[in-house]
Protein backbone atom coordinates (compact mmCIF):
# COMPACT_ATOMS: atom_id res chain seq x y z
CA UNK A 1 0.00 0.00 0.00
CA UNK A 2 3.18 2.14 0.81
CA UNK A 3 4.12 1.57 -2.18
CA UNK A 4 1.65 2.51 -4.32
CA UNK A 5 0.76 5.51 -2.20
CA UNK A 6 4.53 6.74 -2.41
CA UNK A 7 4.14 6.75 -6.59
CA UNK A 8 1.44 8.90 -6.57
CA UNK A 9 3.16 11.45 -4.44
CA UNK A 10 5.98 11.07 -6.70
CA UNK A 11 3.61 11.52 -9.93
CA UNK A 12 1.92 14.78 -8.74
CA UNK A 13 4.95 16.22 -7.45
CA UNK A 14 6.40 15.76 -10.93
CA UNK A 15 3.25 17.70 -12.50
CA UNK A 16 3.49 21.57 -13.28
CA UNK A 17 1.39 24.59 -11.52
CA UNK A 18 -0.84 24.47 -14.51
CA UNK A 19 -1.11 20.38 -14.72
CA UNK A 20 -2.22 20.42 -11.00
CA UNK A 21 -5.14 23.32 -11.53
CA UNK A 22 -5.93 21.27 -14.60
CA UNK A 23 -6.51 18.07 -12.37
CA UNK A 24 -8.17 20.06 -9.21
CA UNK A 25 -11.06 21.05 -12.05
CA UNK A 26 -11.16 17.78 -13.36
CA UNK A 27 -11.51 16.46 -9.88
CA UNK A 28 -14.09 19.06 -9.34
CA UNK A 29 -16.12 18.90 -12.58
CA UNK A 30 -16.70 14.98 -11.63
CA UNK A 31 -17.51 15.52 -8.33
CA UNK A 32 -20.25 18.25 -9.80
CA UNK A 33 -21.66 16.06 -12.31
CA UNK A 34 -22.02 12.37 -10.09
CA UNK A 35 -23.52 15.32 -7.50
CA UNK A 36 -26.02 16.22 -10.25
CA UNK A 37 -26.58 12.65 -10.87
CA UNK A 38 -27.84 11.54 -7.55
CA UNK A 39 -29.88 14.60 -7.55
CA UNK A 40 -31.70 13.78 -10.13
CA UNK A 41 -32.05 9.94 -9.41
CA UNK A 42 -33.32 10.73 -6.36
CA UNK A 43 -36.08 13.31 -8.17
CA UNK A 44 -36.91 10.74 -10.83
CA UNK A 45 -37.69 8.24 -7.75
CA UNK A 46 -40.55 10.56 -6.14
CA UNK A 47 -42.06 11.35 -9.47
CA UNK A 48 -43.48 7.39 -9.34
CA UNK A 49 -45.96 7.90 -7.44
CA UNK A 50 -47.36 6.19 -4.19
CA UNK A 51 -46.93 2.92 -3.34
CA UNK A 52 -49.53 0.43 -3.19
CA UNK A 53 -50.63 0.17 0.40
CA UNK A 54 -49.80 -2.70 1.95
CA UNK A 55 -52.03 -5.27 2.96
CA UNK A 56 -53.02 -5.01 6.81
CA UNK A 57 -52.27 -7.71 9.05
CA UNK A 58 -54.17 -8.47 12.51
CA UNK A 59 -52.84 -9.94 15.00
CA UNK A 60 -54.78 -11.30 18.12
CA UNK A 61 -52.99 -11.20 21.05
CA UNK A 62 -51.94 -14.49 23.40
CA UNK A 63 -52.51 -12.32 26.17
CA UNK A 64 -55.52 -10.75 27.73
CA UNK A 65 -56.01 -6.77 27.19
CA UNK A 66 -56.77 -6.56 31.50
CA UNK A 67 -52.74 -8.04 31.75
CA UNK A 68 -51.14 -5.57 29.39
CA UNK A 69 -52.72 -2.17 30.54
CA UNK A 70 -52.67 -0.45 34.36
CA UNK A 71 -56.16 -0.74 35.48
CA UNK A 72 -57.70 2.77 36.49
CA UNK A 73 -57.29 4.23 39.01
CA UNK A 74 -60.58 3.98 42.30
CA UNK A 75 -63.28 6.46 42.01
CA UNK A 76 -62.13 7.86 45.98
CA UNK A 77 -59.45 8.93 45.46
CA UNK A 78 -59.94 13.28 45.77
CA UNK A 79 -59.90 14.94 42.67
CA UNK A 80 -57.14 17.89 42.05
CA UNK A 81 -57.88 21.47 43.33
CA UNK A 82 -56.54 23.61 40.26
CA UNK A 83 -57.20 27.04 42.41
CA UNK A 84 -59.56 28.28 44.97
CA UNK A 85 -60.73 31.87 45.10
CA UNK A 86 -58.45 34.31 46.94
CA UNK A 87 -59.60 35.59 49.81
CA UNK A 88 -58.32 39.37 50.94
CA UNK A 89 -58.42 38.44 54.44
CA UNK A 90 -58.12 35.52 56.71
CA UNK A 91 -59.65 34.86 60.15
CA UNK A 92 -58.99 32.31 62.38
CA UNK A 93 -61.23 29.88 62.16
CA UNK A 94 -60.39 29.97 58.57
CA UNK A 95 -56.88 29.55 58.53
CA UNK A 96 -57.12 26.56 61.68
CA UNK A 97 -58.19 23.86 58.73
CA UNK A 98 -53.94 25.12 57.03
CA UNK A 99 -52.51 25.93 60.04
CA UNK A 100 -51.51 23.73 63.73
CA UNK A 101 -49.22 25.49 65.94
CA UNK A 102 -46.36 23.07 67.23
CA UNK A 103 -45.40 25.51 70.05
CA UNK A 104 -49.04 24.86 71.72
CA UNK A 105 -48.66 21.56 72.83
CA UNK A 106 -45.77 22.33 75.61
CA UNK A 107 -43.08 23.02 72.75
CA UNK A 108 -41.41 25.66 74.36
CA UNK A 109 -37.89 25.48 74.23
CA UNK A 110 -38.34 25.50 70.45
CA UNK A 111 -40.00 28.83 70.73
CA UNK A 112 -37.26 30.22 72.43
CA UNK A 113 -35.27 28.52 69.81
CA UNK A 114 -36.87 29.66 67.25
CA UNK A 115 -36.39 33.36 68.53
CA UNK A 116 -33.16 33.13 69.68
CA UNK A 117 -32.16 32.24 65.58
CA UNK A 118 -34.20 35.15 64.20
CA UNK A 119 -32.82 37.89 66.88
CA UNK A 120 -29.21 36.73 65.54
CA UNK A 121 -30.69 37.37 62.18
CA UNK A 122 -32.38 40.41 62.53
CA UNK A 123 -29.43 41.91 64.23
CA UNK A 124 -26.79 40.81 61.49
CA UNK A 125 -28.57 42.83 59.00
CA UNK A 126 -27.41 45.95 57.93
Amino acid sequence: MEKYLQLIQDWFRKLTDAQKRRLALICTAVFALFLTLSVLISLAGRDRGLPEEPERIFIISPIPAGELFIPDEPDFIPGVILGRERRESWTEEDAAEFWQDPLRSGEEPWRERIETVIKGFLESVP
